[in-house]
């Protein structure tokens, strides 16, 4: 019979490598089709399972960064599954829990990230970086939530940059699950901030098109 931990973490990369394989489609294909609606929806099922796994077993062997990327897989794809939506109407309780949830997690991540770099630990940078696109990200959602968006269409926006942010999320859990397997003296900092540097223009690039 299979341990708990190994029950979700077979799920966990199940739902990892559907949620991979239906980001990257999402990511080349046409935007905005019936087709891609449909692989978003799976793509957003694969990553919530994947998120949610990602605590589960963060709780049952203590792992601080699997439990980051839980937090910010959910909370990236949950607001920007209901983003497309909120355009038109107010924000609900489930909002309301995302935001709020990234506000207390963000925070954490900031100070935690703080006191690792007094102890002469790169990782502390990859900590401050997480926590600040959070609190960021917070932020944003209260500007959106008291009808105080710069742009008509903010819904689609964030959406996108929500959308590639949990698609990042998803890459750098393969990248620093595979880093000892790859032949290369680099350091671990740069497994976790490599995608970010990479998506971040990516997305910044199709919000742009869509303004």
């Amino acid at each position: 019979m299979p341990t708990l931990y190994q029950f979700f973490l077979i799920l966990h990369i199940a739902a990892g490598s559907l949620s991979l394989f239906t980001g990257s489609l999402n990511m080349i294909l046409p935007k905005g089709g019936k087709r891609h609606q449909k692989i978003g929806r799976v793509f957003v099922a694969g990553m919530t399972l994947t998120g949610g796994s990602a605590l589960f077993m963060a709780q049952i062997k203590p792992n601080p960064f699997l439990f980051i990327i839980g937090v910010f897989t959910i909370y990236l794809v949950g607001t920007a599954d209901r983003y497309i939506k909120l355009t038109q109407n107010k924000p609900l309780l489930i909002d309301w829990v995302y935001t709020l949830g990234m506000f207390v997690f963000g925070s954490i991540f900031i100070i935690w990230g703080v006191i690792t770099l007094t102890k002469s630990d790169g990782m502390g940078a990859v900590m401050l970086v997480f926590g600040s696109i959070g609190l960021y990200s917070v932020y944003q959602d209260f500007n959106n939530y008291k009808g105080e968006a710069k742009h008509r269409n903010y819904g689609l926006l964030t959406h996108i940059g929500r959308m590639v942010g949990g698609f990042t999320a998803t890459v750098t859990a393969v990248l620093v699950v595979n880093a000892q397997y790859i032949p290369l003296n680099i350091p671990a900092a740069l497994y976790w901030l490599a995608p970010t540097l990479i998506f971040t223009p990516l997305s910044i690039y199709w919000i742009k098109k869509r303004k």
